[in-house]
């Protein structure tokens, strides 16, 4: 089957449909077996004729869903309804197990989002507003976007990507601005964000669709809240935190993982804490300070906390577990 983006919530009520679940708002009320003539047929007699037709599947969370198979795979339309509702919420569009079209509907049956697969590595994405209004017209190639057209409310052209360049500019149901997405060789490169009175929430590089390189958040006020480091989707070097435009703490990550010191601040200057991590595991010495100096440490090993003792002598161990290791090493036959 074709690779097709799902949902989160629309993948897992397929799922439902296919197989139950444990889970009381999703568990399987009843299933019917309609035949293509309109006539109910028994689930034994469906499985064993591969009959062509419709299984009718009811939720207790008040979703019925319907898909259509023809030999055995899923063929034609299949569609999701809102919870106690017969207004459609989801369309799937199958051609012998392929999934061709999904289209998202709102409460009221208007169209959100629909997906059309052009060709196993080409799909075009739309979207509307609330009112029924075109909000964009995208067209992919796997991963990159190669052609994008993104209208306001009042349905006039406010930014386009062209051949892979260009800007995106994000609205969400309502036409309030979320986010502009900025687009070179089809791949996102920078994303400004915003808070819903316009006020810039958030400044992030990327490369290849993942965050790579500054991020930097704000509060509504323009103060700083953090500033950090990404490499390749994961935070990577130094990060700090802001509170009431302050540093309040700075930690060091390694792919995403705590790694080094991390300091804690009192009104951005004077030194509360320090912690040491590995492995996003506290491993040495977390100390408390207080205006006068330190006031006390403890101690990690590997996350758990132990006695300074017990920490030296665990050191110790893997110190001794590490030579030998690399003496074996080197008396081996190469």
């Amino acid at each position: 089957m074709n690779k097709f983006f799902l949902s989160l919530p629309i993948a897992g009520a397929l799922l439902l449909a296919g197989c139950g679940d444990n889970n009381s708002t999703n568990q399987v009320i009843s299933k019917r077996y309609i035949h293509k003539y309109g006539y109910a047929v028994s689930k034994s007699e469906w499985e064993a004729n591969n009959y062509p037709g419709q299984l009718i599947t009811t939720l207790r969370s008040g979703v019925t869903i319907t898909s259509t198979y023809e030999n055995g795979v899923l063929h034609g339309p299949t569609t999701h309804t809102h919870p106690h509702s017969q207004t459609v919420q989801y369309f799937y569009l199958y051609d012998f197990g392929d999934l061709k079209k999904e289209v998202i509907y709102d409460a009221l049956g208007m169209p959100i989002r629909e997906k059309a697969q052009l060709s196993p590595h080409r799909y075009a994405l739309t979207m509307w507003y609330g009112d029924g209004t075109p909000m964009s017209l995208e067209d992919y190639a796997d991963d990159e976007l190669i052609e994008g057209k993104y209208l306001s409310l009042s349905n006039e052209v406010e930014s386009t990507v062209e051949r892979g360049i260009g800007l995106r500019t994000r609205r969400d149901q309502h036409g309030v601005l979320l986010s502009k997405d900025h687009f070179d060789a089809g791949y996102l490169v920078k994303q400004e964000t915003f808070y819903p009175t316009g006020a810039l929430e958030e400044v992030a590089l990327y490369r290849m669709n993942k965050k790579h390189g500054e991020r930097e958040v704000f509060a509504q006020n323009g103060d700083s809240v953090a500033t950090e480091e990404w490499l390749d989707g994961e935070l990577h070097g130094k990060a700090t935190y802001f509170a009431n435009g302050k540093k309040q703490t700075e930690v060091f990550f390694l792919k995403g993982e705590r790694n080094g010191l991390e300091i804690h601040y009192v009104d951005g200057a004077l030194v509360e804490k320090e912690i040491l991590w590995n492995g996003d595991h506290r491993h040495g010495p977390t100390k408390f300070f207080v205006s006068d100096g330190l006031a006390k440490t403890e101690w990690y090993y590997n996350g758990k906390l132990v006695s300074k003792r017990r920490y030296d002598d665990l050191l110790q161990m893997e110190n001794m577990v590490t030579q030998a290791s690399t003496e074996f090493n080197e008396s081996s036959p190469q």
